[in-house]
């Protein structure tokens, strides 16, 4: 659990973006977080409906998907832990669900305010 410590204090930002794209265009950056927000909300909804139907090899593939979009949001080492959930999930393991849930309600309330 070493690799991810500290993953609960980080805290999502666009800054990832904002240097991929710069500030030359507005536009796309909107259009980009904007398929961002869609998508999350998306995989959100999917692993919390695998998860409450007692899947989660099934919610190990959502996690795949989220862990991307963690890191865009520059979160390092939450990306780490999200790793190892889908690892732990693979194997039928849900003991860091609670964990993850509460990164995901950070990030939503994040992306809700941009």
């Amino acid at each position: 659990m070493e690799h991810f410590e500290g993953y609960k204090l980080e805290r999502p930002s666009l800054n990832y973006v904002e240097n991929l794209i710069g500030a030359r265009d507005l536009d796309f950056e909107q259009k980009f977080i904007s398929l961002l927000k869609s998508e999350f909300s998306w995989d959100l909804g999917k692993y919390l409906y695998h998860i409450k139907l007692g899947e989660p090899r099934a919610a190990a593939e959502i996690v795949h998907k989220l862990k991307y979009k963690i890191s865009i949001l520059g979160m390092e080492k939450t990306f780490l832990f999200a790793e190892e959930h889908k690892e732990r999930l693979h194997s039928g393991d849900t003991v860091f669900d609670d964990d993850f849930k509460e990164v995901l309600k950070k990030i939503n309330i994040f992306l809700e305010f941009i």
